[in-house]
């Protein structure tokens, strides 16, 4: 016999709820720092707002390179390995910023972040799925998905409220990088199996 679906209040006495819970608030928290934010960094260190601007559409361009190949790859490995790969290449990207604000180092923020970003988006359904079926997947990616954008937001604040109060990003991208690191352990610790009914 298959399984009990799970619905939010079941779902929630899971440990893997709240570690995804947690991984997507720092999802967010990542995404909408260096998207809010990336044009006014790089035209704080003198290069053009044109540049900054073709950057910055480069980043949206290469997300989508992202989703082509997390599909893909989550059907092959799982969503749990993909998701935390994402999360490496922000810890890099993050101490890469933080040591060196030059074209290059713009550019390769751009890109590769850019291919992060979309990641978990349609692996987000596909993990609570085979976490806790598909019946209440609305509710429970919604869930989901809210705390990534509400963090979202959050980030996007406190990181210009640190330029503000800094003159630098510096703040915000080591606090980043350090937030990353935990979600890619969090992502690892996810049991990426179906759960029952407590």
């Amino acid at each position: 016999m298959d399984p009990q679906d799970l619905g939010l209040r079941e779902a929630m006495r899971t440990y893997s709820f709240w570690l995804y819970f947690v991984v997507m608030f720092i999802c967010g928290s990542g995404d909408f720092l260096v998207a809010t934010h990336l044009i006014p960094l790089v035209t704080d260190h003198g290069i053009s707002a044109t540049t900054a601007g073709h950057m910055l559409a480069w980043y949206g361009l290469m997300s989508l390179g992202g989703i082509l190949i997390a599909g893909p790859a989550s059907d092959l490995i799982g969503t749990k390995i993909p998701i935390a790969f994402t999360f490496v290449m922000r810890v890099f990207l993050f101490l890469m910023i933080i040591k060196y604000q030059n074209p290059i180092s713009f550019y390769i923020l751009a890109l590769a972040f850019g291919f992060t970003h979309l990641v978990t988006a349609p692996l987000t359904p596909i993990l609570i799925g085979r976490l806790y079926g598909f019946s209440h997947i609305g509710l429970l990616s919604g869930v989901i998905f809210t705390i990534h954008y509400a963090a979202g937001g959050f980030w996007a604040y406190v990181g210009g409220l640190i330029f503000d109060q800094t003159g630098s990003y510096r703040l915000a991208f080591i606090l980043s990088a350090i937030m990353a690191l935990i979600a890619f352990f969090g992502t690892l610790l996810i049991r990426e199996k179906r759960h029952q009914v407590a």
